[in-house]
């Protein structure tokens, strides 16, 4: 293999024909417009394939979306594949261990979609690809373990599969990071995990991520990597960005700051491309207008920036002159009072009155590994928070 050069793009988690059930009810234009940002993501990851003519496309898993795969859904995806004058490799996971249209719209004759036990496919004289397919939605098998690559040649491995370190709470297919060296393998192209992660270079185990976030638990860029072999070995790893939109948790501290100035702030965070969750803290004159036009404040950021804005969700509080608030006679001042003796307090005697709580005590260990300004702030945001529930009943 000396000199040579190999290059593929690696994909997983396509989700064709993904439901957007919170945004149906809410929002059904944007919901179909997202529905629609799947199959525009994967016909870019079709596109980069021909303009950079690689080698190969893998596709490591979840296909379809369950129930989702309807005739339209896959005679769209035979047509991308079509484009393609290279091989594909496909294996099965989860949500698409059983597809209904199997036989009535086959799939192209460059694509491979491996069996339920491992199978070995030579690409070229150097270049080899192991993959396997899920023998039932809650696949048990450790197939990690069932895969060994060839000596002599750069192996990739085609796998949908869950790694108990890198876990997001779905353990199909579990195996162990142990599990998936020593076993002649070069790069495992991986599915199931929709953050994108590289968990290792030696060998190269890569999760791309899914192609389109679906909710803000998968914020942030989506797409897949172009992988470059260059004598049997990684020498080029590269992600490239495919989705249509964007979602985006966002934290906003009004404290001495107007309107315009969030509305500035936020036209350099947002565009037409991004969904935004907006969370409102700290406390400041825009205290009351968050809190009585909430629906007309999101609407007017959505206008003044183009963007969609899924929700907003305020978390502040009136001006309080903690100062002068301290000096009175009342419950606020009381409560001032009681807030800054516990903060003087040492950590230990802090924690103490936390758990003093049968429900925080169960989370003892958590607030112990805390810092002091932490806990700190906990006793503060704590008397603020009281503070503005007074305020708000004034």
């Amino acid at each position: 293999m000396m000199g040579s050069t190999f290059r593929f793009i690696h994909c997983a988690d396509l989700h064709l024909g993904s439901r957007f059930k919170g945004l149906d009810s809410v929002n059904p234009e944007m919901a179909a417009r997202l529905r629609q940002s799947v199959f525009d993501s994967f016909g870019r990851i079709v596109d980069k394939a021909l303009n950079e003519r690689v080698d190969a496309l893998v596709i490591s898993g979840d296909l379809y979306d369950d129930r989702n795969e309807l005739p339209s859904t896959r005679a769209w995806l035979c047509r991308q594949l079509s484009r393609l004058s290279i091989p594909v490799f496909i294996c099965r996971g989860n949500h698409d261990v059983q597809t209904t249209w199997d036989e009535s719209i086959p799939y192209p004759d460059n694509v491979h979609e491996f069996p339920m036990e491992p199978e070995k496919v030579d690409i070229n004289d150097d270049v080899e690809i192991i993959g396997v397919s899920y023998r039932e939605r809650n696949e048990t098998r450790n197939l990690a373990t069932q895969m060994q690559g060839t000596d002599g040649k750069f192996t990739i491995a085609c796998l949908h599969c869950d790694i108990d370190s890198v876990s997001e709470g779905h353990p199909y297919a579990q195996c162990t990071l142990s599990d998936l060296r020593g076993r002649g393998v070069d790069y495992w192209a991986l599915g199931h995990i929709h953050k994108r992660t590289v968990v290792s270079e030696q060998p190269y185990i890569v999760y791309p991520g899914n192609i389109q976030g679906r909710s803000f638990k998968a914020p942030g860029a989506k797409g897949a990597y172009l992988v470059t072999v260059t004598s049997g070995r990684v020498t080029g790893l590269d992600f490239f960005s495919t989705q249509g939109y964007i979602w985006k948790d966002i934290s906003i501290d009004i404290t001495d700051r107007d309107f315009n100035d969030i509305i500035s702030e936020l036209r350099t965070m947002l565009s037409r491309t991004t969904i935004s969750r907006i969370t409102f803290t700290g406390s400041g004159k825009l205290n009351a207008m968050l809190r009585k036009a909430g629906d007309d404040v999101r609407k007017t950021i959505e206008e003044s920036t183009g963007s969609t804005v899924s929700t907003i969700r305020v978390r502040t509080s009136p001006e309080i002159d903690l100062e002068a608030r301290a000096e009175g006679k009342d419950m606020a001042a009381a409560i001032i009072r009681a807030g800054r003796d516990m903060e003087s307090m040492s950590r230990e005697e802090i924690i103490d009155i936390i758990c003093h709580n049968k429900v925080a005590a169960r989370y003892r260990p958590e607030f112990e590994s805390m810092s002091d300004k932490k806990l700190k702030g906990i006793v503060a945001d704590a008397m603020r928070d009281v503070l503005t529930r007074m305020e708000a009943g004034r």
